[in-house]
């Protein structure tokens, strides 16, 4: 008897530490998810909320809201920014997936760190861009055109326009969208498109009739996906829509919770913010069951599998000629056009004559004691939030794939609602914390803390997904042999776990880093003067009608995020290339 009980002891002390370490993650992923959870409940609540009198709830902030006509103009563009921003991310999304995982595109290995590259630039790089080459009085390009052409008498192209606004946000998600599909297209067994060229298919409608067919959920995955996005988008919309009064529902929401004059009119924005989270939770859903039905496009099938390589011939030309207009219009272009404007006192077209203005002019022109703050607060976010998120993200991920948790589902589901809400919602809801919970000695409201917390709350689901991915394939039995060795489950995850996901941990951190390091719609609603951030730094300036300061800012910010490209591509690209989409 009493070796029984000596040897049952050792089982059960083991027992013990598991369920104790057990229930110390559940409590902690429950402590953070509920964090997400007390946002969203702040939101529904100031959306009921008489604005004249917090104790009564009311219908009045709706009827406000969508009896106002100017709302359903702001609904309108939002409708059709959406729209072509999906339509065009997936036009060069597509082809540029197609062109890098099924042909013999020279190079074509190149094209995936291009593409990753054009993802990680921020969206006001690219819209400020835009604005110096296609405004209609002082675009670049527009006078060149109305130089060259002697029949055209106005702006052939006005890029100050939703549809405008739209192309430029679909342009820069185009990247995202090609990430997503390059993996769809490098699984596809090639034996239907086999057969179809057997029964006399030509090589144009295998591709409408086969290939585009079997390729259907992963497009329209992507498509939805951006379409979440590009709901809540405010980077482009914010730099060139507000300062000409095209209002998408995102800079509405913003000039409502900041407006020029008089005080925030948060009973609106939550009026406001339901709706948003209404869309984006039926985005989401619809996301998800295309994601759930794919299996019947499933055309992969064991040792029947082979990969097949399409030639191109000569077709080679067009193939890179198209990834280079991508990457010109991305990248190339407003990067020159960026430099130029910071060269000139203020922005005129490229001529000969107008090289004499050239100058360094706006460079000296920032506020140099606002920029090192900026960038001080920057740095903090961009290597504090990948670093609190790692943590999270973890302990989230071992309560969803290995707690065994009967609840594991519901963790599940909460993680993923940053993701499914338009993140700006998050930006208004602890905002409003902030201003009416927090008291005034509690240093929160305009400092950089209030951007950490909302930073690491929009952004709980992309960790939670790399780490569920990375640990379903580590296969239990590890655990449980570490565990009959005597290690207990904070042992499990320092000793085997942690090590085994550093090749996730690391893409994700500096994912994390460069996302928090561009990140302008979180940051907008929430900064001041004490807490403002580089993007936000560009945006107040364009705000003031200072764009060519504005230039010069944005090409110290891309100049600075070079260090975190080179980490990403030396470490994290081969991880997001095999599995990351």
């Amino acid at each position: 008897m009493d070796t029984t009980v000596t040897a049952d002891r050792p089982a059960g002390a083991r027992l013990g530490r598991f369920l104790g370490a057990r229930f110390a993650l559940i409590a902690f992923t429950g402590a953070v998810l509920s964090v997400v959870l007390v946002l969203l409940a702040v939101i529904l609540d100031i959306a009921f909320q008489d604005p004249l009198d917090s104790s009564v709830y009311t219908l009045k902030n709706f009827s406000d809201l969508y009896l106002d006509p100017f709302v359903y103009g702001a609904l309108y563009n939002t409708a059709v920014f959406t729209a072509v921003t999906v339509f065009v991310a997936l036009v060069f999304a597509v082809p540029i997936a197609w062109l890098a995982e099924r042909t013999d595109l020279p190079g074509r290995s190149l094209v995936f760190p291009l593409m990753t590259a054009s993802a990680i630039i921020p969206g006001t790089f690219g819209a400020l861009g835009w604005l110096f080459m296609f405004h209609p009085r002082i675009g670049t390009i527009n006078h060149w055109l109305m130089d060259l052409l002697p029949f055209i008498d106005s702006p052939p192209i006005n890029i100050v326009s939703v549809s405008g606004m739209g192309f430029i946000s679909g342009l820069g998600l185009s990247s995202l969208a090609f990430i997503m599909l390059a993996a769809t297209f490098r699984a596809m067994d090639p034996a239907l498109e086999e057969s179809a060229q057997i029964h006399g298919l030509s090589f144009p409608q295998r591709i409408w009739h086969v290939t585009l067919p079997l390729m259907w959920p992963g497009i329209l995955a992507a498509g939805i996906y951006i379409g979440t996005i590009g709901l809540a988008s405010f980077d482009v919309p914010a730099i060139i829509g507000m300062a000409n009064r095209i209002f998408t529902f995102s800079t509405f929401v913003f000039n409502e919770a900041d407006p020029q004059e008089g005080p925030p009119n948060f009973s609106i924005v939550g009026a406001a913010s339901v709706l948003m989270i209404v869309v984006g939770l039926l985005l989401s859903w619809w996301y998800l069951k295309v994601i759930g039905r794919s299996h019947r496009y499933t055309v992969v099938t064991g040792k029947s599998y082979r990969p097949n390589i399409v030639p191109l011939g000569r077709w080679w030309i067009v193939g890179w000629a198209f990834i280079g207009i991508k990457l010109g219009l991305g990248i190339v272009f407003p990067f020159l056009a960026l430099v130029w404007a910071s060269l000139m006192p203020y922005f005129q077209p490229f001529s000969m004559q107008a090289l004499a203005f050239v100058s360094l002019d706006n460079f000296r022109q920032i506020p140099w004691d606002i920029f090192w703050m900026a960038t001080k607060n920057t740095a903090i976010l961009t290597l504090t939030v990948p670093t609190i998120l790692m943590f999270v993200g973890l302990a989230i991920s071992w309560v969803v794939i290995r707690s065994g948790f009967r609840y594991a589902w519901l963790v599940d589901m909460i993680a993923f609602l940053p993701h499914a809400v338009p993140n700006l919602i998050f930006s208004v809801a602890i905002l409003v914390i902030a201003l009416f919970w927090i008291p005034e000695y509690i240093p929160f409201y305009n400092t950089v803390y209030i951007i950490l917390v909302v930073f690491v709350i929009a952004r709980i689901s992309f960790p939670t997904r790399v780490y569920n991915n990375a640990l379903l394939q580590i296969h239990k039995e590890l655990d449980e042999a570490a565990y009959v060795s005597g290690l207990g489950p904070f042992g499990v995850l320092r000793n085997i776990l942690v090590p085994l996901l550093a090749p996730a941990t690391l893409y994700a951190w500096i994912w994390v880093a460069l996302l928090s390091y561009r990140e302008l719609t979180l940051a907008a609603f929430l900064t001041a003067k004490d807490n403002q951030t580089l993007p936000t730094l560009v945006l107040s300036f364009v705000t003031r009608g200072e764009s060519t300061v504005a230039a010069a800012i944005s090409l110290l910010l891309l100049a600075f995020m070079v260090p975190l490209v080179v980490l990403y591509f030396f470490f994290g690209r081969r991880t997001l290339q095999l599995g990351g989409a």
